[in-house]
């Protein structure tokens, strides 16, 4: 294993090239699901999934995923960056086994849980942002085929479908050309990583996937590109999920550099679910964070002026908490060609004015701020 990293890193070095290039603004937002889902993991009988499955879609459809939304496309359209990287892009479909109203799919608690957050952020967007290209990770028709999984909701029978990718939103005055990465597992656009966590469901194993998606996006003249990933979650209790994260970290440095850019300038953006601060699980399984840095990134919002910690995450899981509770720095924004200045880096959705409108609670658009940053090459 420690020869294995440690090959694997020799090779991720890679070799800048000088470049003279405008800036390009760039913003990655997790949009956050809303609930848990690992109580659906832990259920050992069916009426305790059934239990945990209702309790999951009643706290997604107490965070209002749609006006969540459309808070979150109200930042991006303030800002308007030519590309965006967005994590967390759920989509769950509900289908009634027997409709009627009120019922079912329709029930109070659960119906606004049923959403799909890219197409209520490009209809928030429309039609200043299209999507360039993505990737799509955890799809639960790969367990249970459509309609869906059976729940019963208030003994009314249903069945739920759910999805979840990586998105890249370019502004509709930008050139993007998904990139096409030599990976052993293409998903969409994109790739879903080598190593993937597997977990046992009452339907047969579920595998949690993460991945990554790249575009060629030109911005005044200039092509850059921009990957945006989320990584596998960490826990120092759980050493198989930072072996993972660690392992998936060293998967998209190899494949990014047996990919040529070209000369363009080279970002990458996303849910790294790493920060700098965050301990290794052993010597020779080093951080996400750690690789990127040893690779010859450039973490950008180190870069910038000022002394702002930079917290991206988390707000409390039912996004109620008053005020702003982030305190990890997961969300980055690297550069490989080193920036000649970092402007206007922020950490955006941290105040009150951020938070969705009445009427109903007043509630945090995502669990994460949006990252954003110009960098000047």
């Amino acid at each position: 294993m420690k020869r294995l990293l440690g090959c694997c890193l020799l090779l991720v070095v890679l070799s800048p090239v000088p470049i003279q290039a405008a800036g390009l603004q760039v913003m990655t937002q997790n949009q956050y699901l809303g609930a848990d889902l690992a109580p659906l993991f832990t259920a050992s009988t069916p009426e305790d999934f059934n239990a945990a499955a209702v309790a999951v879609l009643q706290q997604i459809a107490a965070s209002d995923p749609a006006a969540r939304m459309q808070r979150l496309a109200a930042e991006i359209a303030k800002a308007m960056p030519p590309v965006v990287a967005l994590q967390e892009v759920f989509g769950i479909t509900c289908t009634d086994a027997v409709q009627a109203p009120g019922v079912g799919c329709d029930d109070a608690l659960v119906r606004r849980a049923f959403v799909d957050h890219l197409d209520d952020t490009l209809a928030a967007l429309a039609p200043m942002y299209t999507t360039a290209a993505m990737v799509t990770n955890v799809n639960t028709t790969a367990i249970v085929p459509a309609p869906g999984i059976p729940v019963t909701v208030q003994g009314v029978p249903v069945f739920i479908a759910l999805v979840d990718r990586d998105v890249l939103l370019v502004r509709s005055d930008v050139a993007a050309t998904p990139v096409t990465f030599p990976c052993a597992r293409p998903s969409d656009e994109g790739c879903n990583y080598s190593i993937v966590l597997q977990v046992p469901t009452l339907f047969g194993p579920l595998n949690v996937e993460r991945g990554f998606v790249g575009v060629d996006a030109t911005v005044n003249d200039t092509t850059y590109r921009v990957v945006t990933t989320h990584l596998e979650q960490t826990d120092p209790n759980n050493p198989p999920l930072m072996y993972h994260q660690s392992v998936q970290a060293m998967e998209l440095l190899g494949i990014l550099q047996a990919t040529p850019s070209a000369g363009q300038p080279l970002i990458v953006v996303g849910d790294f679910n790493s920060s700098p601060d965050e301990v290794p699980l052993a010597p020779t399984v080093p951080t996400p964070y750690v690789q990127f840095i040893m690779a010859g990134f450039h973490d950008a919002w180190a870069l910038r002026p000022g002394t702002l910690a930079g917290y991206t995450c988390c707000q409390a899981p039912d996004l109620l908490n008053r005020h702003s509770a982030l305190s990890q720095r997961i969300d980055l924004l690297f550069a490989f060609e080193y920036p000649t200045k970092v402007r206007h880096a922020e950490v955006l959705g941290t105040t009150a004015a951020a938070k969705t409108p009445p009427p109903g609670d007043r509630l945090w658009p995502s669990d994460h701020g949006a990252l954003i940053g110009e960098l000047q090459f």
